[in-house]
């Protein structure tokens, strides 16, 4: 440990000469470093900011062949899959290996360069890939290169400034009045197997994977509540499916559901048909042991899970759809069509229904789990209406003698958009 002229320990490596400087000296790795000056502390940040470059330099030059592949691997084994759900690990790390490690995973990390990465970017415009898709996976590629810079292993991130384009605007379908009566009128009278599980969804807004994670203990008969406290996760990894109960998508999904309207009929009956499937079925039942009784099922038990209820609505729709063509030829009558559709469209659909019942957007934001108001606020198709309705009820805003503070008026709007 070195000393100052009084005797004083002021840090190993470091001394202070009889003319009052400090020397600090070390070596790192075999390379040399000394320094001198006046001021103590100031030495001391800038000695150690030396060692630690040369370590860094040092790691670099051991590790100057390394690919962006073998670094993305070992980056998101050490810094990212610590963070994510078991759930999110496969798709988040395929995300980047899909688009940029099979066009320059084998190159060097300090072969590529910024027009490296806007290349890939054309390339991936070019064979269809969405705004949004490529630009989640040039972030996840960013923070990668971000940690290889801080480790020495890369001059600097050549994700900065590559230019993405802009995320065209996704139209939410949302189905009409008529779509979702001719689809629930269809569903009723053909006694569907999923019929309970789409009536609770358009009565309650749940995501699909909300739905099957839904357990008999998540239902309060008593005081008329669903409680969303899981989600059911499937996917399939490298050919096999992986399903899971896991949290939520965000803390906000985590909420308590009032029943509306039928709720409480379809549930008990999907809660009968459930035990009554389970009993015929005997040991052919499907149903993982550690996954509860969950409400809604397959017809061989297993969990209703996102694959199984869209392949169910596409053969719905499918069917429904020639049967109106069928019909119309003997009626003359021009058969009326529903629209290709997804699980997540009935959510949509049940936020447009609330807002043009005029429900609060507040409201409406709590029920349906949304993690930001303002995703509550893009059903603006059924908001204009609303709006309009109640800009109706204020009449004409100059036809008064009273003066009112232009400030005090926007901090009311303010509080309510």
């Amino acid at each position: 440990m070195g000393k100052d002229l009084k005797g004083k320990e002021i840090g190993k490596g470091i001394v202070q000469r009889k003319d009052g400087r400090y020397f600090a000296r070390a070596t790192v790795k075999g390379q040399e470093i000394s320094l001198y000056g006046t001021n103590l502390k100031l030495l001391k940040e800038e000695f150690e900011e030396e060692k630690y470059k040369a370590l860094v330099q040092q790691v670099a030059v051991a590790r100057k062949d390394i690919t962006l592949n073998e670094w993305f691997d070992e980056w998101y084994e050490k810094y990212k899959k610590p963070t994510l759900k078991k759930s999110s690990t496969y798709n988040y790390k395929r995300r980047v290996t899909s688009l940029y490690g099979v066009r320059i995973g084998t190159k060097g990390l300090n072969d590529i360069k910024q027009i490296s990465i806007q290349t890939c970017v054309a390339d991936l415009v070019e064979k269809g890939y969405t705004a949004k898709t490529i630009r989640e996976a040039t972030g996840v590629l960013q923070q990668c290169f971000d940690a290889a810079t801080a480790n020495g292993l890369m001059m600097g991130n050549p994700c900065v400034g590559v230019l993405i384009p802009e995320n065209e605007p996704v139209k939410k379908r949302v189905l009409t009045q008529q779509e979702q009566d001719a689809f629930l009128n269809y569903i009723t009278s053909n006694d569907n197997w999923y019929k309970e599980l789409y009536y609770i969804m358009f009565l309650t807004g749940m995501r699909v994977g909300e739905i099957g994670g839904l357990q008999d203990e998540d239902i309060d008969f008593t005081n008329k509540f669903i409680y969303v406290r899981r989600t059911l996760t499937s996917q399939y990894e490298n050919g096999v499916k992986i399903e899971e109960l896991t949290t939520p998508k965000t803390q906000n999904s985590c909420r308590a559901i009032p029943f509306f309207g039928e709720t409480e009929i379809y549930l008990k009956s999907q809660i009968i048909k459930r035990n009554e499937l389970k009993k015929q079925l005997g040991n052919r039942w499907r149903a993982k042991e550690d996954f509860g009784n969950l409400v809604f099922c397959t017809t061989m038990g297993s969990p209703a899970n996102r694959y199984a209820v869209e392949r169910d609505l596409n053969s719905v729709i499918k069917i429904y759809n020639k049967m109106v063509e069928v019909e119309s030829k003997y009626t003359g009558e021009q058969p009326f069509h529903i629209e290709k559709m997804h699980p997540h469209c009935i959510r949509h659909t049940v936020a447009t229904r609330l807002l043009e019942k005029g429900m609060n957007p507040r409201v409406v934001q709590g029920l349906l789990g949304h993690a930001n108001y303002n995703t509550t606020l893009q059903y603006s198709h059924a908001l204009n209406d609303f709006t309009k309705s109640e800009a109706e009820k204020i009449g004409n805003l100059l036809n008064s003698t009273i003066c009112v503070n232009s400030e005090d008026v926007y901090n009311k709007i303010a509080g309510i958009l």
